[in-house]
């Protein structure tokens, strides 16, 4: 499982690096075409606004992997044994229980952007939605991991 988590988290970094460098490029492309010849591409704001959508979904999965997210440190810190474990279990269920809110609605999303494209790219929106369940998944996944890493260490105590 850690081996999947791997490959998983590095699939993640590639994503947000092209994601970020897609966004990088179409957002100097608008300053340029703005103020260079003073008229901007109407595309590029757009695209910047989506690929930032899928940086901002795929980097809370990779996150949520790491534990890097806002937390109180200082109330987990100050709890030792079985009290911080289930304090970690806790909080790992409320993550799965967002996550999972995550993949149902981002579903209905998906399925009203079947009807809808973009203005000025003229994408189909499912591409844009797609990444709220797909990071659900993977935030959940990731979280199914973790519990079971706790698990494993729990009965090592034993």
């Amino acid at each position: 499982m850690k081996k999947v988590d791997n490959v998983l988290v590095k699939l993640l970094y590639y994503l947000c690096a092209i994601c970020m460098f897609v966004m990088a490029t179409a957002v100097t492309a608008q300053v340029v075409s703005r103020y260079v010849f003073s008229n901007p591409y109407t595309w590029t704001e757009e695209l910047g606004r989506y690929t930032f959508v899928w940086v901002t979904f795929l980097g809370m999965a990779v996150g949520v992997k790491h534990k890097s997210h806002i937390a109180l440190d200082l109330l987990e810190n100050s709890f030792k044994g079985i009290s911080k474990k289930a304090l970690q279990i806790l909080n790992n269920l409320l993550i799965a229980t967002f996550s999972v809110t995550l993949i149902y609605s981002g579903m209905k999303l998906v399925e009203l952007g079947l009807r809808q494209t973009s203005p000025s790219l003229g994408l189909p929106m499912e591409y844009v939605y797609m990444v709220i369940p797909v990071s659900g998944v993977i935030m959940f996944y990731f979280i199914i991991s973790e519990l079971i890493r706790l698990y494993k260490e729990r009965e090592g105590n034993l």
